[in-house]
């Protein structure tokens, strides 16, 4: 038996988080995790993903902004870059309506952002030759995370503040009966005063009594390397986003440009997810690359999968446990989250220990989905 004050269930970018939260208030809180820290198997790991403040939706630009002190605060504390503000630049055919309902909220929040025609993009940023008659939008305040070195670092600096990790830990099942929530795993039992529960892709395992209406897909990401990299590095070329084709990439960073497919791929239970590239989609995200970046020389690097977590309404489910308010749970996160995270986790941090948060997070409640499935 292992007694914690507040017990965190994974350790990925939302649970890495909390950890880190949770310490830097002086709460004695462990966290669990059931594969190697920094592991490949869920949904945090890798060199980039997006930060960016371009939504349709104003309390996700309000809350990626909240996020954002938070990411430059733990970069001061870490000896490397974690955030690289190389801007966003989304594009699209003209009539586009997600790329005009963005910009509308840019808008009406009046914060910054460029609309620039295709000659202007080439102009901006000489290796992108996007087709005639493109709307494109330009946000200064995004940009890329270091997803990977973001989760050791939280978890590093929470083990500097005292809080206690293990790795290698699986959780077979919570039980919620009593005010203490007792966790049973590989490892033995965990009891708590208060739960953290933000287990990824296996949430649906972990809270079965709930019937969350989670869905797991297979993503998949490629990395090419230019023939020539100057003009591709970041502050030469921002983190780009087609509208239309749903396709997006960054600079040059870590192995080279990193391109994926932000539709949902093939559903799959989270230990079943079939890890085999498929060279069809990488082919098809090259010539992309290509076509936008003519004269690139790309030449293929590697490549590999992770998961999406999508909720029906892609909101997150962030809040108390419908049947234990010691119990709070961060998951869902929709293939959008990970920019979040550390905001995610400063709000699971402060549930747990305080039984409230400053941030508007009603609308992410977990029991929203009910009376639908009712």
């Amino acid at each position: 038996m292992r007694n914690a004050e507040i017990l965190v269930v994974g350790l990925g970018g939302m649970g890495s988080a909390a950890l880190y939260h949770l310490a830097r208030r002086g709460v004695a809180a462990l966290g669990i995790e059931q594969f190697q820290i920094g592991h490949a198997l869920g949904s945090s790991h890798g060199f980039s993903r997006i930060y960016r403040n371009f939504y349709n939706d104003a309390l996700y630009v309000e809350l990626a902004e909240a996020a954002l002190p938070l990411w430059q605060e733990l970069e001061a504390l870490s000896a490397q870059k974690l955030l690289h503000l190389t801007g966003l630049l989304y594009f699209a055919r003209p009539g586009n309506e997600n790329i005009e309902q963005r910009m509308g909220v840019m808008q009406a929040l009046n914060r910054p952002y460029e609309r620039l025609t295709a000659q202007e993009v080439t102009a901006r940023f000489p290796a992108l030759r996007l087709p005639a008659g493109s709307v494109s939008c330009l946000t200064p305040q995004a940009g890329f995370l270091d997803a990977g070195q973001c989760v050791l670092e939280q978890l590093k600096q929470a083990a500097r503040l005292g809080a206690t990790i293990h790795d290698h830990v699986r959780v077979d099942s919570v039980d919620l009966s009593q005010d203490a929530p007792v966790v049973e795993t590989s490892a033995g039992q965990y009891r708590c005063e208060r739960l953290i529960i933000s287990p990824g892709p296996w949430a649906s395992e972990i809270l079965e009594e709930l019937s969350l209406p989670l869905r797991v897909t297979r993503q998949q990401k490629f990395y090419f390397r230019p023939k020539n990299p100057a003009p591709y590095q970041p502050g030469e070329l921002p983190v780009y986003g087609d509208s239309d084709t749903r396709f997006y990439g960054f600079p040059n960073y870590g192995p080279g440009l990193k391109v994926a497919d932000d539709g949902l791929g093939a559903q799959y239970a989270p230990s079943e997810v079939d890890r085999t590239l498929d060279m069809c989609k990488r082919d098809e995200l090259r010539e992309w690359l290509e076509t936008i970046m003519p004269g690139g020389g790309f030449s293929y690097v590697e490549g590999s999968t992770c998961m999406y977590t999508s909720t029906p309404d892609r909101d997150f489910l962030l809040g108390p446990h419908p049947r234990n308010p010691n119990v709070i749970v961060g998951a869902g996160f929709s293939g959008h989250g990970f920019k979040f995270s550390t905001l995610v986790g400063k709000i699971l941090a402060d549930l747990a220990a305080d039984g409230t948060t400053g941030y508007p997070v009603e609308r992410f409640r977990l029991d929203r989905f009910e009376n639908a499935q009712a």
